[in-house]
């Protein structure tokens, strides 16, 4: 086991080689279901890895291309820890399992916020638009 730091350095060369691959849809999946599964483990982590997950979805889609590929490569990176089963501090362990986790998610999630906002306002508003009027 290493530093939050050397294994997230790792996460990000996975990042780089999955960035590219349709991998990166099953990296995305995977950690849907791991986070629907871990949701009150994540406390207020879970809704920002949510907004994570949507934003990774649109990019990968082509519905949201406005981000620049090296910030979806420490996005994804962030992803991909997540998903890693036995990182700084094992998920399985419970009371601490997710405390890593949650930690790098948020770092993240600072690191972007402007990002994650302009997504934020660009899904609501597609969201509204996409409401039929009577």
């Amino acid at each position: 086991m290493g530093s939050i730091k050397d294994i997230f350095s790792k996460t990000k060369k996975e990042a780089e080689e999955v960035v590219n691959e349709e991998k990166a849809e099953q990296v995305i999946d995977e950690a849907t279901e791991k986070a629907e599964k871990e949701k009150n483990s994540l406390g207020k982590a879970w809704h920002q890895l949510q907004l994570l997950i949507s934003l990774l979805k649109d990019y990968f889609s082509g519905a949201y291309p406005y981000v620049p590929k090296h910030h979806i490569v420490f996005m994804l990176a962030g992803i991909i820890y997540f998903i890693l089963p036995f990182d700084f501090s094992p998920d399985f362990i419970p009371g601490i399992g997710y405390i890593d986790d949650a930690f790098v998610l948020s770092v993240i999630t600072r690191q972007f916020i402007s990002i994650l906002e302009e997504y934020e306002t660009w899904k609501d508003n597609l969201n509204v638009d996409d409401i039929p009027v009577a």
